[in-house]
């Protein structure tokens, strides 16, 4: 019988059943397939400001991409993100939230004065440095403000340029980094100096700017010391112990203070002659001692003396002599960050240095090991025991995790294991529900109608033979298989009645 002569054969309850056991199987079908075959979703942007989301969403849905909102972010399925991207980024989105040199397009024409023009461009330089700092990693949101003073046509002297940064990051920031954006700041504005940008930190506080550098200077010194010595040590010990056997920590302790001292220092047993003057003085003195009478008033011959007198000279010297004495003259500035002392800690894993704790010269080994270790670091650091420095170096064993908290990395087996395991438990499921609806509803359904029964005292239609004739046998049969009861009776009260003639006899 065919399948369509066996399903009109079915009651009309049977064939709603099997109407609604195939519609299952269908909807079963679907619902498993579209689960396999769905694409995984991939993140498309996440943090944009609400406005741009909604113009991002808004272009999805004009072309009909299917996406998923979770939180902040946008996803689209994997093998679309990327012509998605490309197709968004054709249209210019997603827009910049922070404007920039754009906003000079719209400042034209007559009616716009010195001041509004000033305003935009310092809105513009403000929303370009602000653009540069978000590409800084780390940096989730910026703002920069430039205190721009606008100079009057009378003033004489230049206006002083402030600017401030307040940033939102998602990890601490080095000073470095602070820096750098003190010198992005100032290199952009004509006239701003590094130091009198400020750069806050919306959880942290100030990082840098006015009245902090000076502070902040020598430990950021100490702190780049330290690091620079930590790294050279350990590429020396680790070339002997071998990478992960070496622990090094130095502390370097300097000065905060400035200092400057002046000297002069004469030298006596260098003195030169300069100048040398030297001066004579002459004086001469005399008198008369003849008395006034009138043979004085006599002429007097030749040759004659007229009277006594007496003559004196006195002569004085001097000499002055002037030296010149070699001259030293010292200006000594001490200026914040000397260093003042140097602490280092060096901790070597004991087990990998070949040294057996059982042996008899184990001790002495471990003593040599120390002091080869001290010598090596204090050569490579520098350090200076007059100063105060101080140097320690132990020998102890690492502690390593066992073996069985330890992960390892995943296989090829693993990663395929991961990325398709649920699709493939989707598919194997979807075969066994189809198995069964299949097998146990579905066909039980479809077998074949059973032929009608032959009342009690007829023929079946096995009984009749080739020629048309009862068959005896057949008819005995199908009554003693339908009434099994009764055959029974009527067999046992032909043996009754059997059993009585035997007696009889």
């Amino acid at each position: 019988m065919s399948f369509l002569a066996n399903l009109r054969a079915l009651p009309l309850s049977r064939q709603i059943m099997l109407a609604a056991s195939v519609l299952a199987v269908v909807l079963v079908m679907t619902f498993m397939v579209r689960g396999a075959m769905q694409q995984p979703m991939a993140l498309l942007y996440s943090g944009l400001d609400a406005e741009h989301t909604g113009e991002i969403i808004e272009d999805l849905e004009k072309r009909g991409t299917s996406y998923e909102i979770r939180g902040d972010a946008i996803f689209v399925a994997q093998d679309q993100r990327d012509a998605v991207r490309f197709a968004l980024a054709r249209d210019g989105l997603p827009r910049q939230s922070v404007k920039g040199y754009e906003l000079l397009d719209d400042v034209n024409g007559f009616s716009v004065t010195s001041e509004m023009y000033n305003a935009a461009y310092w809105r513009a330089k403000e929303g370009e440095l602000t653009r540069t700092i978000l590409s800084i990693p780390g940096v989730k949101e910026a703002r920069v403000h430039i205190g721009a003073s606008l100079r009057s046509g009378f003033a004489r002297t230049e206006p002083a340029q402030t600017a401030s940064v307040t940033l939102a990051t998602a990890y601490d920031l080095t000073g470095n980094q602070a820096e750098a954006i003190q010198y992005l700041v100032a290199l952009a504005v004509s006239g701003l100096k590094p130091d009198e940008v400020a750069v806050i930190d919306i959880k942290k506080g100030i990082l840098a700017g006015p009245g902090t550098n000076n502070a902040e200077q020598p430990a950021a010194q100490a702190g780049t010391q330290e690091g620079a010595l930590e790294d050279k040590i350990l590429r020396l010990l680790e070339a002997r112990v071998g990478t992960g056997n070496a622990r090094v920590s130095v502390s370097v302790d300097v000065s905060h203070e400035r200092q400057k001292t002046s000297a002069v220092m004469y030298d006596p047993d260098s003195r030169v002659v300069r100048n040398r003057t030297t001066g004579d003085t002459s004086e001469q003195s005399g008198g008369s001692t003849n008395a006034v009478t009138a043979a004085s008033n006599l002429p007097q011959p030749v040759g004659a003396s007229g009277g006594g007198s007496t003559n004196s000279t006195t002569r004085n010297s001097s000499e002055t002599v002037s030296y010149e004495i070699n001259e030293t003259r010292t200006e000594t500035e001490r200026l914040p960050g000397e260093v003042q002392r140097i602490s280092i800690a060096v901790l070597l894993n004991q087990a990998v240095l070949g040294i057996d704790p059982a042996a008899a010269d184990a001790q002495e080994k471990t003593e040599q090991m120390v002091n080869d270790m001290r010598q090596l670091v204090t050569s490579a650091a520098g350090l200076d025991t007059s100063r105060g420095d101080n140097l320690t170096v132990e020998l102890m064993p690492f502690q390593t995790p066992a073996a069985e908290e330890m992960v390892a990395a995943p296989s090829l087996v693993s990663k395929l294991m991961e990325r398709y395991m649920w699709s493939g438990i989707k598919i194997l499921v979807l075969g066994l529900v189809v198995i069964v609806l299949a097998l146990g509803v579905v066909r039980p359904l479809l077998k074949q109608v059973p032929p009608p029964k032959v009342e009690a005292g007829m023929p079946g239609s096995d009984a009749f033979a080739a020629d048309g004739t009862v068959d005896p046998f057949v008819s005995l049969k199908d009554y003693t298989s339908e009434r099994q009861d009764e055959a029974a009776a009527i067999l046992q009260e032909w043996l009754n009645e059997d059993r009585k003639v035997a007696v009889n006899e």
